[in-house]
């Protein structure tokens, strides 16, 4: 039988440890240098009591030029912090938190810091893994990112409905 490419066994193994790993997810995870989009935190309440505050802090080679509003949370926000707080979110909710975000950094994997306040005044603080791509020059070059990016996704729905056949049909032997 044979094996399949290295590649492919680690981008899948990539795209489903990525959820079981990250407690606070960007989306989209990347950015291109030179450019910015808004970035949406989707920030969960782990704890047994309310989240009071958000904070997410970008380093240098990164600028928050404006942090979206959240009904019930008040959001303040300077060139490298943007802060929610005056609301709450209830233990097993979630709440998404966006923000404008520049990048002048070089292309290359960095990281946003979360910070999440607790009505017992406990802090939690997470890692955000962010990707910046090098700046892209025309609208080709998005349509060949798209593209690449779209054959990923179709690679790894195959291989996980491959997956989930053999583990459904069972070995040819049993048949």
């Amino acid at each position: 039988m044979p094996r399949p490419p290295l590649v492919t066994v680690v981008l899948v193994s990539f795209v489903l440890a990525a959820p079981a790993s990250a407690h606070v997810g960007a989306t989209p995870p990347f950015l291109a240098a030179g450019s910015s989009d808004t970035i949406h935190l989707d920030v969960p309440n782990e704890r047994d009591e309310p989240m009071t505050g958000f904070t997410v802090t970008v380093p240098e080679g990164f600028e928050i030029v404006h942090a979206h509003p959240v009904e019930g949370w008040d959001e303040t926000f300077d060139h490298s912090t943007a802060t929610w707080t005056g609301g709450t979110l209830a233990l097993g909710s979630s709440a998404t938190f966006g923000f404008e975000l520049q990048a002048t950094s070089v292309p290359g994997v960095v990281e946003l810091k979360a910070t999440q306040r607790y009505d017992g005044g406990a802090v939690v603080r997470w890692p955000v893994s962010f990707v910046v791509t090098p700046a892209t020059e025309t609208p080709s070059h998005n349509l060949a990112l798209v593209v690449v990016v779209g054959l990923l996704g179709l690679l790894v729905i195959a291989a996980v409905a491959a997956i989930a056949w053999r583990r459904h049909s069972g070995p040819l032997q049993e048949k």
